[in-house]
């Protein structure tokens, strides 16, 4: 929820007693299922007589919630409504039934004796010695990108740094006037990113020498100044690049832009109708767009024309996966989705409880691997239906893609140290065995004293036989593959 994790600020309810008064009705333990699109997963709600009337308490073991305890509970019509999870129960008989999360999910829930005890959670095998680490200076947000045995990595204080990925050796940096959060696009000599004030930088890929630089800011519909990055996690766009040399980006200005790669002209904008954060996907003369609104826009290049608009239930900063004849895109409702792609029609739908889907899909050899945010898992699914091949608690926020390779798939994680954090995220990177989603090792990043945030919060990268990940922390750090 918030991507973040659950925190105790945000769970405040609201919530009341029946003109009857019969909340022992709803008094012990309840314990049940909602049900899914594509799984069940099992829930329970307890409510404990105090001196001060009824407590609730939650028990959620799909989202590692074992009992925690949210204080006073009232019941009032004979509903017990719980607002952070878009909750609502009513007594029926000895049944509880209702709706949980914005998707209104079927929920039932029936009288039990206690909750199972929580299970174990077993150390996971540990990492190999890192085969190099490198200190950026600054807290690196961006997934770092590799071509050539080069890797390229931005930072918060504005500086875009090349490093040899065999030995992390520094090649170049430069410095720019705004922090860097976005993923780079590599071409055959440039170095392609939007800055923290939406504006689209071209550097040398050989030395790092400024090439153009294009703002991505049209005042008429966005005002003065340039619109922020209001993700929260810093989802920036990303330009990816067609044939003919032709740069395509989205901007906060609602603006998806055709710029010339060779000079940073702008060619073309058109108004996308809602801030756009997230990467843009090219397939043909199509562009697929994401917006912060929920919408998913198919646009024709050559024609400069909008074919298709669907509009889901929250928000979206991850790049849509083309797979097949489906569009695989992730959204804040908690919601994973499969569309039709000649219709936009929803061909299925995947839940993350109440976790944001954050992750841009990976589609290798007919599977997707995806991360997920609160609902701490790397996943392995079936692209036509959705339905998961196996999922695998890795124990931070996987908000960037995993990097697959012929017998491991590899994810970075973030971890959090905000008080009152109910869902604990621990920062660092891990390796799965590609068949069985198995943890072969994982790595946890230091946990610094005031770090708000840890590990890796972007993507990894493969380059010259290493996994390479960026950290908050700002060191750049590389693990050798497989």
């Amino acid at each position: 929820m918030r991507g973040l994790g659950l925190t105790i600020l945000l769970l405040t309810f609201v919530v009341g007693v029946s003109a009857a008064g019969p909340d022992a009705d709803f008094e012990g333990v309840w314990l049940g299922e909602i049900t899914g699109p594509n799984a069940r997963t099992a829930v329970g709600l307890a409510f404990t007589r105090t001196g001060r009337g009824l407590a609730v308490s939650l028990y959620f073991p799909g989202m590692f919630l074992y009992g925690v305890d949210f204080g006073p509970a009232e019941i009032r019509d004979g509903a017990f409504v719980f607002e952070p999870f878009n909750l609502t129960v009513a007594r029926r008989g000895d049944t509880l039934t209702g709706t949980f999360a914005i998707a209104k999910l079927p929920l039932e829930l029936r009288r039990a004796a206690s909750w199972p005890p929580a299970g174990l959670i077993p150390p996971y095998p540990a990492a190999p010695a890192p085969a190099w680490s490198l200190p950026l200076g600054a807290a690196a947000w961006a997934s770092p990108v590799a071509r050539d045995g080069v890797v390229y990595v931005g930072t918060v204080d504005g500086s875009l740094h090349a490093v040899r990925a065999s030995d992390g050796r520094r090649l170049w940096t430069w410095h720019g006037p705004n922090p860097l959060y976005g993923e780079a696009l590599l071409t055959e000599d440039s170095v392609c990113l939007v800055d923290d004030h939406c504006d689209l930088v071209c550097l040398a890929r050989a030395n790092g020498t400024l090439r153009w630089r294009t703002p991505l800011h049209d005042q008429k519909p966005a005002g003065e100044p340039a619109p922020r990055d209001e993700t929260f996690n810093h989802r920036t766009a990303a330009p990816v690049i067609d044939g003919r040399g032709i740069l395509y980006v989205g901007s906060t200005d609602h603006g998806l832009y055709a710029i010339r790669a060779a000079n940073g002209e702008v060619v073309w904008r058109r108004d996308a109708g809602a801030p756009i954060c997230a990467p843009v996907t090219l397939s043909g003369d199509d562009l697929i767009v994401a917006g912060i609104d929920g919408s998913v826009v198919r646009f024709d290049c050559r024609l400069q024309e909008e074919t298709m608009r669907v509009k889901l239930g929250g928000s979206i900063v991850s790049a849509p996966v083309i797979a097949g004849d489906r569009i695989v895109v992730g959204c804040r409702d908690y919601l994973l989705y499969g569309l039709d792609a000649a219709k936009g029609t929803v061909a299925w739908r995947d839940s993350y409880w109440f976790s944001w889907v954050e992750s841009t899909p990976r589609l290798v050899d007919g599977v997707l691997y995806i991360g997920g945010s609160d609902y701490r898992r790397v996943s392995a699914l079936d692209p036509a239906t959705g339905r998961a091949r196996w999922a695998t608690d890795v124990r931070g926020l996987t908000w960037g893609s995993p990097v697959v390779t012929a017998t491991t798939v590899y994810a970075g994680t973030a971890g959090q140290n905000i008080a009152g954090t109910l869902i604990k995220h621990l920062g660092g990177v891990v390796a799965l065995d590609r068949r069985t989603g198995a943890v072969k090792w994982r790595y946890d990043s230091p946990v610094p004293a005031d770090a708000t945030f840890t590990g890796c919060t972007g993507s990894l990268v493969l380059a010259a036989g290493n996994i390479i990940g960026a950290g908050v922390d700002g060191v750049l750090i590389a693990f050798p593959a497989d």
